[in-house]
């Protein structure tokens, strides 16, 4: 058992877990149990959130609605817990003080529980995930785990944030390989473009690079999953750049090419080679082959 207080950082957690090959962490203060990270939690709120792990408190990546068993609590008691509380990990306490943390693979090692019992907890966290990410959806509409009012303001607030940060990370990259300012230039200029390759596949594969794109931009990008469009061509995007952004014909030309430039460092590269390959040939060189990829 790691335990680590709220002010210790995101990296000190990583760096804990590596070290002791473990998966989680317990979160303490006062000799109470207040929170506790998970390698997930890691991943999801610091590593794809792009931040500073060393500079991110654990108070900010924790999950602090924690589920608790007394150490004098029986086994069918912890299963319980895990199933009403859709969770894997229960810290163990006496007399309100962390001593230990029972895991779903503790229990099916050392063949406490049978499969029966496993299969029910999978389940409740099976069921709470389904609730939160309807079928079909791309990202799930709530957080998929009970919370308060509290840590669950926190968390909205935390995915609004790693949100924006993403969707500007984006528009810099596009005001970087094309010159373009001000920021809402560089705005119009991703929308005309993403919109009209959106329209020019399927909305299955226009899904797939949607999926890799800031979530600010998904409820604007719907409207455009409506295809494949076959008139949209490298010329009729260039003529909507022209129109949109008053431009002539051979600075339109270069500006698809440097949008697409940015959109591609911004997707995974088996993401941008997927979507190349559903593009018409004439459209194809909007995104080289990763090797001899633009750069800008």
């Amino acid at each position: 058992m790691i335990i680590l207080t709220p002010r210790g950082s995101a990296y000190e957690a990583a760096r804990a877990m590596a070290d002791n090959n473990v998966g989680a962490i317990l979160i303490a203060e006062e000799q109470r149990v207040v929170g506790i990270a998970t390698d997930r939690d890691l991943a999801l709120e610091a590593v794809a959130g792009d931040l500073d792990a060393r500079a991110t408190s654990l108070r900010d990546v924790m999950t602090d609605e924690v589920a608790t068993a007394d150490i004098g609590a029986s086994i069918q008691d912890v299963v319980r817990t895990m199933c009403a509380h859709a969770c894997r990990r229960v810290p163990v306490t006496e007399n309100g003080k962390p001593v230990g943390l029972v895991t779903l693979d503790d229990l099916l090692i050392e063949r406490e529980i049978d499969l029966e019992a496993a299969r029910s907890i999978i389940l409740h966290q099976l069921e709470i995930a389904a609730r939160f990410k309807p079928e079909g959806s791309v990202h799930p509409e709530q957080v998929a785990r009970p919370e308060s009012g509290r840590a669950r303001a926190r968390a909205v607030s935390r995915r609004k944030a790693r949100a924006e940060n993403a969707y500007v990370r984006l528009l810099k990259a596009v005001e970087r390989h094309t010159g373009l300012s001000p920021r809402e230039r560089a705005e119009s200029a991703l929308g005309i473009v993403l919109g009209a390759l959106c329209r020019r596949v399927t909305p299955q594969e226009a899904r797939h690079l949607v999926a890799q794109l800031p979530s600010v931009l998904h409820t604007s990008l719907e409207a455009h999953l409506d295809g494949p469009d076959r008139r949209i061509t490298v010329q009729s995007i260039e003529a909507e750049l022209v129109r949109q952004l008053h431009i002539d014909a051979d600075a339109a030309s270069m500006l698809l090419g440097a949008v697409c430039d940015a959109i591609a460092d911004s997707v995974s590269g088996g993401e941008i080679e997927a979507f190349r390959g559903q593009l018409p040939l004439g459209m194809k060189d909007l995104f080289p082959p990763t090797p001899v990829r633009r750069t800008g």
